[in-house]
């Protein structure tokens, strides 16, 4: 459940920094508009890694998937351009800002082990 759970709220996430950069920023491409699209990757990040964040690297990854397969589906003149903005997109690490949220909750939430004094006073 963990990682299906991890993976659907990533590729949502990054449908969802697609869909809403035409109504929040009035450009079509989210990364034309830095001041929005490095935070909301940062909190698409968190908001995907919050369900198990043992998989945060799955995050990112769905949330990267999440965001081609929107432009493919809802912006069909940029389908020919697909092969070069993935490798763009790899190349200049767009998907660090993702990294960055889902690698943060990992971190916050991980499970704190007990100290080594408190395991030998039972």
């Amino acid at each position: 459940m963990g990682r299906a759970a991890v993976a659907a709220a990533g590729l949502a996430c990054g449908a969802a920094v697609w869909a809403l950069s035409v109504p929040l920023t009035g450009l079509r491409e989210p990364f034309d508009a830095p001041l929005f699209y490095y935070p909301a990757m940062v909190a698409a990040g968190a908001v995907a890694a919050w369900p198990a964040p043992r998989y945060w690297w799955l995050a990112v990854i769905a949330i990267f998937v999440g965001e081609r397969v929107y432009a493919f589906l809802m912006l069909p003149e940029t389908r020919p351009w697909l092969l070069f903005g993935v490798i763009v997109n790899v190349l200049i690490a767009t998907w660090l800002p993702s990294a960055i949220g889902a690698a943060g909750v990992f971190v916050m939430r991980r499970p704190r082990s007990r100290s080594r004094s408190a395991t030998f006073e039972r």
